[in-house]
């Protein structure tokens, strides 16, 4: 490469007017010589010189009328000049050229991360600065982009991988969604069409009974007005002979008496016999039946309608004896008793405390997680709840909690507590609060088992907090999930 470099450079020296050392512009030959010169720079060289004159270069006497236009020198030139663009090009492909010294960059500064030439390596710029050989930095920066573009090149992998896993994904759940969409228009079709039958059926049920009330109605009224005619006569009779003069009451007193003797007994008529009612009262169980329902669907949505409360433990009304996480999730008890504020918020008798979150409205869950020991109290307490002296806990006294004493585990109802019965013991419960339906549960959270619902309380717009009781902790500590 280097010896093709220096014959395109004796070409280019080939190619230089000899005057003006530049590439041949409009080049002219003496014939008598053979020499090539710019017809500019033999103009100018023999100025107002007529006739003969010497040759620049070999001083030979020439005739300044016999200069010749060499057209193929003018040819090469072009072909000189499209070969050092092109040499250009290709040099500047290869390192480039040096913009301020126009020498080629064949080094590189690894302090300024950039290629230098010969010359800016002995400049002050870079005096003191590591330089390589451009083809060692090649290499070397080529190999680090190499294990980049190896890192890159897995990231691109795992990224098509996943995009690939979530459109099967996306088309698994879109295809199990559309089956689902199909499968509930037709369940709910089928529903519509039985209870369209049913209603249908139980309509007709009510009808033919409605009409046999009607019937049974008609025909005892008309068998009522019979007898309440044929009473009518009599008495109107008997008011009669009652006022006649005593011969002629006498007269016929005996045919009188016979026709009252002789009367229907006025016994009450059984118009609508006990079958016909429990005919009735079938309409009415299929009716409770479609009540209860639309209530057990009701729940199924307001289930959906369920919040996971955020709770953490108010300091504030925390007892003395107990010891609150940094984070309020946690409880415990201390050794002895701390010395805090007795504030009106908190317990100074049961080792209890209240949650921050409060609730008016909605259906919320929290978790606690109880371990296997200790004994302890969960559930749901008025705002008012008193926060003084011992507290009988119970829906009366504003709170809805279960127990665990010992062995036992306990619903805090009234007059007494009642026994739940479970098939294992707990690690972690689960309370949920219905306010509007007025319902508290407890449950086993990792079973789903139900242990206790209090229902049918009335909360009567009044805020409700989380109760946590902790008389003691035998290894863990009650722990908000």
């Amino acid at each position: 490469m280097a010896a093709a470099g220096g014959h395109i450079q004796n070409l280019c020296d080939e190619a230089t007017c000899s005057i003006c050392l530049e590439y041949f512009k409009d080049p002219v030959i003496i014939p008598e010589c053979g020499h090539n010169f710019c017809r500019s720079c033999l103009v100018q060289c023999w100025g107002k010189l007529e006739g003969e004159v010497s040759c620049p270069q070999c001083r030979e006497t020439v005739q300044q009328n016999n200069l010749i236009p060499n057209r193929q020198l003018a040819n090469l030139l072009q072909l000189i000049k499209n070969l050092s663009v092109q040499g250009r090009k290709e040099e500047e492909r290869k390192g480039g050229v040096c913009e301020e010294h126009q020498e080629p960059l064949k080094l590189f500064c690894k302090v300024h991360e950039a290629p230098i030439c010969v010359v800016c390596d002995r400049s002050r710029i870079h005096e003191n600065h590591k330089v390589i050989p451009l083809k060692e930095a090649l290499e070397e920066y080529k190999g680090e982009i190499c294990s980049h573009l190896e890192i890159l090149r897995k990231e691109r992998e795992e990224i098509l991988a996943y995009q690939a896993a979530l459109d099967k994904e996306s088309k698994d759940l879109l295809k199990l969604t559309e089956t689902e969409r199909l499968k509930t228009v037709e369940k709910f079709r089928e529903l519509r069409q039985f209870l369209e039958e049913q209603e249908k059926r139980l309509l007709t049920h009510v009808e033919e009974v409605e009409k046999e009330i009607a019937g049974r109605r008609d025909e005892q009224l008309a068998g009522l007005f019979r007898k309440l005619s044929s009473l009518e006569r009599i008495i109107q009779e008997m008011e009669e002979k009652r006022q006649q003069p005593a011969n002629e009451l006498l007269q016929d007193v005996r045919r009188t008496l016979e026709r009252y003797e002789e009367r229907e007994s006025p016994e009450k008529p059984l118009a609508f016999p006990p079958e016909l009612r429990n005919r009735i009262l079938e309409s009415c169980d299929l009716n409770r039946l479609m009540e209860n329902t639309v209530k057990q669907w009701e729940d199924v949505q307001s289930f959906r309608n369920l919040q996971k409360a955020n709770v953490t433990l108010d300091p504030d009304t925390a007892h003395p004896s107990l010891i609150l996480s940094e984070d309020r999730k946690s409880l415990s008890r201390g050794d002895k008793p701390q010395a805090l504020p007795d504030n009106p918020e908190r317990f100074n008798a049961w080792p209890s405390v209240l949650g921050r979150e409060a609730f008016t409205a909605g259906r919320h869950f929290w978790e606690v997680t109880v371990g296997s020991g200790g004994r302890w109290a969960l559930g749901v307490a008025r705002k008012s709840l008193q926060r003084k002296g011992v507290i009988p806990l119970s829906p009366e006294r504003g709170v809805w909690a279960v127990w665990k004493l010992g062995e036992e585990y306990l619903a805090c109802t009234s007059p007494v507590s009642s026994p739940l019965s479970l098939r294992e013991k707990p690690r972690r419960m689960r309370v949920t609060l219905d306010y509007e339906g007025g319902r508290v549960s407890f449950s086993d959270a990792d079973s789903g088992a139900e242990l206790y619902t209090f229902s049918g309380a009335s909360f009567s717009g009044e805020t409700l907090l989380p109760f946590f009781l902790l008389w003691e902790n035998y290894k863990t500590p009650l722990i908000i999930s």
